[in-house]
């Protein structure tokens, strides 16, 4: 998605300095073009998309660009801003690991560290108060609506959490045979 985004927009200065212009004059018109244009609404797209893939969205009250839904069973967050083509998707609290487990935390580090390494979503594990290891998922990406099938590419997004999901639970399994 990133080299499509990125690689379009670079079109319209290759098109104008084809056609004789100077690079000056070419710059100014790109500058001119890009201040009149809409600001993204990633926001209110991210929104849309979800209410289509049948999610209740709430936003947080103590920031607007915080977005919770449930996406089949699991709890997710967005930060997404209307001022912003980028989106960061959370899947927070999804394993818990008892921090007098030491083994069992072990293993899940190390599970976490081979499965960061597949993909764009990443593990990562905070310690709670309550001695808890508790693993959370990230990823953060562009969403525009020139993305094309851009609902099925949130849709792929969102289920590449539970891919990891599955990818660390089946690293953790040779981790445990190990010991």
């Amino acid at each position: 998605a990133c080299t499509y985004f990125f690689t379009r927009r670079k079109v319209k200065p290759i098109e104008q300095e084809t056609d004789g212009s100077t690079q000056p004059e070419a710059s100014a018109d790109i500058q001119q073009e890009e201040k009149q244009e809409e600001p993204p609404h990633t926001k209110d797209l991210c929104i849309e998309l979800l209410k289509q893939l049948n999610c209740e969205v709430t936003t947080s009250k103590e920031n607007e660009n915080r977005l919770s839904f449930e996406y089949q069973g699991e709890h997710f967050v967005i930060n997404a801003s209307n001022d912003s083509y980028f989106i960061e998707m959370w899947d927070p609290w999804w394993l818990i690991v008892p921090l007098d487990d030491l083994e069992q935390m072990s293993n899940v580090r190390k599970a976490i560290n081979v499965t960061n390494s597949w993909g764009g979503t990443t593990v990562y594990y905070t310690i709670e108060e309550e001695q808890k290891f508790v693993l959370h998922s990230k990823r953060q990406c562009i969403l525009t609506k020139e993305i094309p099938h851009v609902k099925e590419y949130l849709m792929a997004l969102l289920n590449d959490f539970f891919t990891v999901h599955n990818r660390l639970r089946e690293e953790i399994v040779p981790q445990n045979t190990e010991n």
